[in-house]
């Protein structure tokens, strides 16, 4: 007797629909909030190497720079 296979089985359809949809709003969601960081990174008025630099100071990425504080 052979095993069955996944596709026949009832609820693999419905599932398997779920689960590609659920992930393409994921993706959709990933993509939203990366748009929204940019135009918000755009909008700052600090420069881009000031950002960088304070972010490497508070999680500590690059300790060869004097810490001003």
């Amino acid at each position: 007797m052979q095993p069955k296979k996944l596709e026949q089985y009832k609820y693999f359809q419905p599932f398997a629909w779920t689960l590609c949809i659920s992930f393409a709003g994921f993706v959709a969601m990933l993509a939203l909030e990366l748009k929204n960081v940019v135009l918000e990174m755009q909008q700052s008025s600090i420069g881009f190497e000031q950002r960088l630099q304070t972010i490497e100071e508070a999680i500590g990425i690059n300790p060869n720079v004097a810490n001003p504080r």
